[in-house]
This record gives structure tokens, C-alpha cells and sequence, in this order.
């Protein structure tokens, strides 16, 4: 997935005007080519069944198709994990937890592979660890940041006026990890802060549902979900992938996490009286 990703991410840089919005389409909708064909996204485009196929073949793919099941066939899920259908009559209801669904379908397969391992021992292993995060986010990084607590000692949240950003910088690069989650809306101040970093030889991970913003130079880590372009899609995928990220970290900690989580309880009582 992260070939193809970075694949994308060029052609919609450097492509034709067709290729660009073909690109973009897919990285926004990758969830969502089951329930295509090149013919019904010819059409959605305004382009030519055979350019989207050419394009297609340009990456290595037959169909539209092609893509879904090679990326299944390098992360099997259980099976009917996501309906193959859907039902244009469903009720509001129905539609989100079919969003719910797929969006633990999509960090499924994102755990299975090597970049979600190389992201997790990275969280474990750094000295210290920084997160910080677009302003529409704020609410899940703080979660994510008060849950990391939990697993592992040193770990700082930096906040989006950009004056705890020094906080960062009194840090030795070596050992020290920045973690940008970005799920929309805008992104200068997260951008310069990952360059900043980048530049400073400071280690990256950057959790984003919207890579083709960002693109594969903006961090050393990158996990991505690439979607639909709606806020409340997008918290979804979010929210799934920090809670699997979590809960991974709490698995691996074991008896230490528990030893830390014993010790924040009794803290939390004796401030509370």
C-alpha cells in the first residue's frame, strides 16, 4: 500500500491533468473501489474509460479491482468483515456504522503491514516522545497524548499556538520522537513544525488521513488512511487507528504499563483528597 501511495502522491504532483485527477480521486476514495468500475469513474471525472485504464496500467493494475485484492491479499481479514454492498436505502443510522466498519477494516490492513511495526517500536523505544497536531484534531490528540501517558513515561503535547514548540527544541534530536496527527482543515503552522523537525534531525511520525497533502518526504514515518474528504469520515479512520495504536502499545508494555497505571490511580486520589 505505501508503493502505491507514494505513487499517487507523484502522479498528482507531477502527472497530466487527467492522471492528477484520477490520482487524487483514488487517494481520496481507496476504501471505496469495490464499488467501482474505470467505467462509473470515468464518468464521475468527465474522462475517457480508457485513459482511467491506462492509468491504471501505468501502476501495475487490470481493473479498478485489482487494487482492493491485492491489498487484501497482503492483509487478509476476517471474512464479511465490511458488506460488499450497499443498500442506497439505508437509514442515516445503517450508513454510519457501515463507515465505522470499514474504517476498522482499513487500520486492520494497515497493521498488517511493516510500517505500523516500524511506527510502534519507534513510540516504544524514543527517549522522549512529542505530539502535536492540526487545530481540528485537538480533541483526539489530546486523548491520544493523555492514553499515551499511560503506556510510557516522557511523553509532551505540544500545543497549536506554537509557543510550547520550544519545548521540542531543548530536546537532543537522538532518541527523540515527534508525532504529528492530522485529520483536516489547515495545515502551515503542523507543516512548518514537521520541517522544522526534519531539519532539526529530529525523528517523525505523521498519522494522517489525507497523505496526498502532506506527501512522502514530510516524515520519516507515515500512516495513512486515504479518504473521503469529509470531517466526520475522516475522525472516524482517526479515532480507529489511535485506538489500534493504543491498544498495541498497552499489549506490548504489559506488567510495566499496569505497574504505571497503579502508581497515576493513586496520584489521581491523593490530589483528589
Amino acid at each position: 500500500m505505501e508503493k502505491l501511495l507514494i505513487d499517487l502522491s507523484r502522479l498528482i504532483k507531477s502527472g497530466t491533468p487527467a492522471e492528477r485527477r484520477i490520482a487524487k480521486y483514488l487517494m481520496e476514495h481507496l476504501t471505496e473501489l469495490p464499488f467501482e468500475t474505470a467505467a462509473t469513474l470515468a464518468e464521475k471525472l468527465g474522462l475517457s474509460p480508457m485513459t482511467v485504464g491506462r492509468f491504471l496500467r501505468s501502476l501495475g493494475y487490470r481493473q479498478l479491482s485489482d487494487i482492493r485484492e491485492h491489498l487484501r491479499e497482503r492483509n487478509p481479514a476476517p471474512a464479511a468483515a465490511v458488506p460488499e454492498s450497499r443498500d442506497p436505502r439505508q437509514s442515516p443510522l445503517s450508513a454510519l456504522m457501515l463507515q465505522q466498519i470499514q474504517a476498522v477494516q482499513a487500520v486492520y490492513d494497515l497493521a498488517g503491514q511493516a510500517v505500523w511495526k516500524t511506527a510502534l517500536d519507534a513510540i516504544a523505544q524514543s527517549r522522549n516522545v512529542f505530539v502535536a497536531s492540526s487545530a481540528e484534531t485537538f480533541g483526539l490528540c489530546r486523548y491520544f497524548y493523555m492514553k499515551l501517558l499511560e503506556c510510557r513515561e516522557r511523553v509532551h503535547y505540544l500545543q497549536s499556538d506554537g509557543s510550547t514548540y520550544i519545548e521540542l527544541m531543548d530536546e537532543e534530536p537522538d532518541n527523540t520522537l515527534l508525532i504529528l496527527i492530522d485529520c483536516g482543515g489547515d495545515l502551515p503552522a503542523l507543516q512548518r513544525l514537521a520541517k522544522m523537525a526534519k531539519q532539526g534531525s529530529y525523528k517523525t511520525l505523521l498519522i494522517t488521513t489525507r497523505f496526498y497533502e502532506w506527501g512522502p518526504e514530510s516524515a520519516d514515518i507515515c500512516l495513512t488512511i486515504p479518504l473521503n474528504q469529509n470531517g466526520g469520515e475522516s475522525m472516524l479512520h482517526l479515532v480507529a487507528m489511535t485506538e489500534f495504536m493504543l491498544q498495541s502499545l498497552s499489549e506490548n508494555t504489559g506488567s510495566a504499563r499496569r505497574q504505571r497505571f497503579k502508581r497515576i490511580g493513586e496520584l489521581q486520589r491523593g490530589l483528589t483528597g
